[in-house]
């Protein structure tokens, strides 16, 4: 799974998520991304409790991104009403606490971050 964010803005930014080589799934708005895990939408059930291996995109300096590798476990999956959709958690086991707090600059900037991180 590689997920990718634009540049900061006013409105939540669009969101591409590839999920075992894929095409790229647009984010519908719910999709959430903080230091504690990510939220996405995919066309393919993912197993729950199942480790899985990405990269997340992060916004780097002067126009160039930059991939975080990390490992997280699927704690929820669920299929979305009306849509060919699945709503999958997943929460973060081995980032680093520099690499968190990137993760919640982007999101923030980005308008992503889950309810719980808005508030702290």
């Amino acid at each position: 799974m590689r997920i990718g964010s634009a540049s900061p803005a006013k409105k939540q930014e669009p969101v591409s998520v590839f999920v075992c080589g894929d095409q790229p799934v647009e984010q519908p708005e719910g999709f959430r991304v903080c230091p504690l895990g990510v939220q996405f939408y995919s066309p393919r059930k993912i197993q729950e409790f199942q480790i899985m291996e990405f990269r997340v995109a992060i916004p780097g300096r002067k126009n160039t991104s930059e991939e975080i590798q990390c490992s997280g476990v699927v704690v929820h999956c669920k299929p979305l009403e009306g849509r060919d959709l699945f709503r999958i958690w997943i929460k973060f086991l081995d980032l680093p606490d520099s690499k968190r707090d990137q993760i919640r600059c982007m999101a923030k900037a980005g308008k992503h971050l889950c309810p719980y991180c808005e508030n702290f």
